[in-house]
């Protein structure tokens, strides 16, 4: 069988003369006699479709097709794209990996190592396996499986450290994340030289202890598990971020903030998604200047959240081209309303505004029957499963100004629209 596979143009006219015999009246081509090229297509495609990376399937998908028939075999084993996603799992065999590497030639590969207490020798046998191909990553996915102990500690430094050699030029996704352990070193200058890495998520193990490029990084996560980082830390990870356009942080994982700090320019952001128990909400959005931020998300959120951002921002608000704004209040009725309140007070541009229960579209006058955010016209409710309620909050709405859009999410498919009282409208859309 030729190894050689057909372009994607030749391909779609194998696929328009298949279609093309079908509408013909013709007897329909079996799978095992289409053409090889045309047969590792529909795999590829097969295997993008049903077997995501993050389900930790698509490394099993060949050895699958090779049981449908000899043909079907022979066209998986040959195809390199197929064995792609290179899965190590703690109790994976190292002659088995070596003989998955070898398939996939010098396809790109996605690698995905689960991390476990293991013998050193075998680590160190591990690290001879992959780092040849360190160099044909697509993506790199660090995870650990076990809670920290000196031998675990000592061995995913030895992973890690291996990461900080050889020539990353395709890699564009990266994620470290495991339990966090204490570890007396520096972080680690991962995949250093990767010009190419667009996407990186660092949590617990990865938030503490590596330290990849990040100037063409455009989507950033942050998560901490038991140790945050310093502010001097983060701080230069914002003074690398040149490109980013997407910064997701969860819980607390900053400490130390100082007092007085520097706020870092970052031209491209234009979304910041802020998650769980972050206790310096106002620090982080003060420390950021964004001038073209476009949507932000505080869940949950309290009062005091915003208190220091609305006092330091009372003439200008801090994120002018901000139009959308989703909250998460933690506390119902009043608690709520004012944490609202102070939102309108911080970003009053919005025009899309996605609240987390019903009982806050109450807030949407002031106690002196100004409305809150004049530029309204789009409105999102999470979490109404009763469709009388919605016609409730549809009527109920007395925005002034133009159309407004309500939108829930329940499980049901119905699609309706009504017209309130104050001239706006209730889309209930899946």
């Amino acid at each position: 069988m030729a190894n050689t596979l057909k372009s994607n143009l030749e391909i779609e006219k194998d696929s328009e003369s298949l279609k093309t015999s079908l509408l013909d009246g013709q007897t329909a081509t079996l799978a095992n006699e289409l053409p090889p090229e045309l047969l590792v297509h529909i795999f590829e495609m097969a295997q993008n479709m049903f077997f995501p990376l993050e389900q930790h399937l698509c490394w099993r998908f060949p050895f699958v097709l090779g049981k449908v028939s000899r043909y079907w075999l022979q066209v998986a084993y040959g195809a390199p794209t197929l064995w792609s996603n290179v899965d190590v799992s703690p109790r994976r065999d190292l002659d088995g990996l070596r003989v998955y590497l070898g398939r996939s030639k010098d396809s790109p590969i996605d690698l995905h190592l689960t991390y476990n207490i293991t013998p050193t020798t075998t680590v160190s046998t591990l690290i001879g396996i992959l780092q040849p191909h360190y160099r044909r990553c697509r993506s790199i996915r660090v995870t650990s499986a076990s809670e920290d102990s000196y031998k675990f500690t000592t061995e995913i430094s030895s992973i890690l450290g291996s990461l900080c050699t050889g020539h990353y030029p395709t890699l564009q996704h990266l994620c470290v994340e495991g339990f966090d352990i204490w570890m007396d070193v520096q972080p680690f200058a991962i995949v250093a030289d990767a010009v190419n890495l667009t996407s990186v998520r660092l949590r617990g193990l990865g938030l503490s202890h590596c330290r990849p490029p990040l100037t063409a990084v455009t989507q950033l996560h942050l998560a901490v598990s038991k140790y945050p980082i310093l502010y001097a830390d983060f701080s230069k990870m914002l003074r690398s971020c040149r490109s980013l356009i997407t910064l997701c942080v969860y819980d607390d994982f900053i400490s130390e903030w100082p007092d007085l700090h520097d706020t870092y320019d970052m031209p491209f952001l234009r979304y910041i998604r802020i998650f769980g128990d972050m206790l310096e909400v106002s620090q982080l959005l003060l420390s950021i200047s964004a001038p073209d931020l476009e949507g932000l998300t505080v869940a949950p959120i309290i009062r005091n959240d915003l208190t220091k951002l609305k006092r330091e921002t009372r003439n200008a608000p801090r994120f002018p081209a901000l139009k959308s704004l989703a909250l998460a209040p933690a506390h119902a009725s009043v608690p709520g309303l004012r944490t609202v309140a102070i939102a309108n007070a911080c970003f009053p541009g919005i025009k899309l505004l996605i609240l987390n229960k019903l009982s806050f579209v109450g807030s949407f006058k002031t106690t002196d029957s100004r409305p809150f955010w004049p530029e309204l016209d789009g409105l999102a409710v999470r979490d109404i499963d009763d469709e009388d309620v919605l016609y409730e909050c549809a009527l109920a709405l007395t925005i002034p100004g133009p159309l407004v859009n309500v939108k829930n999410n329940p499980n049901g498919l119905a699609k309706r629209s009504i017209v309130s009282g104050g001239g706006g409208s209730v889309e209930d859309t899946m």
